[in-house]
């Protein structure tokens, strides 16, 4: 190889080793601005189905409203079908739309504001990790592996209340939390494999849903919300159709393709910290010692499971 070609390779791997950390860069910031959707998402759901609304009237507000904004969006790509099939839509609605809305607003009913943001979305992580081994043959380093263990075993400090006071009711919501986390750990995946891009993405899971959901709960509830606090009803139209169901979505699809599925899922697990201490001032729900204690050491395991101090070894998920 002459000194021409030498210079050459060297300039080449330098640049992309810049683009990499650029992507690296990218992609973390896209996981935490995620995590700011996530956590307010949770505080302002909590609070609507504990309050006034139900969670079918949250679902309503978040695809209406998303499906109207995104209607451009989905008439310009197209509804998907031809692009990647029935069984993807399917995927991508469950996980990410109406099923996975309805469980974890109904297990909000019965779980605090800490529980949600661990037990849901601090579980995500370990089912796409899951996944993406069986599916996609990803390989984690015994650094990554102790992260993810790191997370079950703060998860599990944080449930402990739920799981022995039976009495309290919590474990209801407990289960319908890791329900919706493997719902929405199948639209990690699949998203990933999709080849779409996020706002297609985000334009098809809400048109699907509604769809799906608007004609049942129209002839169930007629005017219902119309008798609701308006207040309450914007909150959550903002919250639902604009924050949680297209900025939470458009975010995480760009930290997937950044980052791989099981590294922007990993990032998510910092969202308890942030659900709790956003659900302090407003919804007066604090912590107990041990909660926060769990958070803390859900917190160290997302660094380690996200490849903060290693490298994934074989193909990205």
């Amino acid at each position: 190889m002459s000194n021409q070609d030498m210079i050459t390779a060297r300039v080449g791997a330098h640049a992309r080793a810049r683009w990499g950390d650029k992507n690296l860069y990218l992609g973390v910031g896209s996981g935490l601005l995620v995590v700011l959707c996530w956590a307010s998402w949770v505080v302002a759901t909590r609070s609507g189905v504990t309050s006034h609304l139900r969670p079918f009237d949250i679902a309503f507000l978040r695809y209406f409203v998303a499906s109207v904004i995104l209607a451009p969006v989905l008439f310009r790509q197209g509804f998907g079908l031809r692009q990647i099939g029935v069984t993807r839509i399917l995927l991508l609605v469950s996980g990410a739309g109406l099923p996975f809305l309805l469980i974890s607003s109904t297990g909000m009913k019965f779980a605090p504001t800490s529980d949600v943001g661990a037990v849901m979305i601090g579980t995500m992580p370990v089912f796409v990790a899951v996944l993406s081994a069986a599916i996609n043959k990803e390989k984690f380093d015994a650094m990554r592996a102790v992260g993810f263990a790191a997370v079950v075993v703060g998860i599990v400090g944080i449930a402990a209340h739920g799981l022995f006071n039976v009495e309290s009711g919590a474990w209801r919501g407990h289960i319908l939390f890791l329900i919706a986390a493997a719902l929405f750990a199948g639209y990690t995946v699949t998203f990933r494999r999709s080849g779409i891009g996020p706002w297609h993405a985000a334009a098809i899971v809400n048109f699907y849903s509604l769809v799906i959901f608007a004609p049942v709960y129209l002839l169930a509830s007629g005017t219902h919300l119309l008798a609701e606090p308006p207040n309450e009803v914007i909150v959550q139209a903002v919250m639902q159709g604009v924050v949680a169901a297209i900025v939470a979505l458009l975010f995480y699809g760009d930290a997937v393709r950044r980052l791989g599925a099981s590294r922007a899922a990993v990032l998510g697990s910092l969202t308890p910290a942030v659900a709790a201490l956003l659900a302090m001032p407003t919804l007066g729900e604090f912590p107990s010692r041990l909660t926060w204690a769990a958070i803390v050491v859900v917190s160290v395991g997302v660094v380690l499971a996200s490849g903060g101090f290693s490298r994934v070894r074989g193909e990205k998920s």
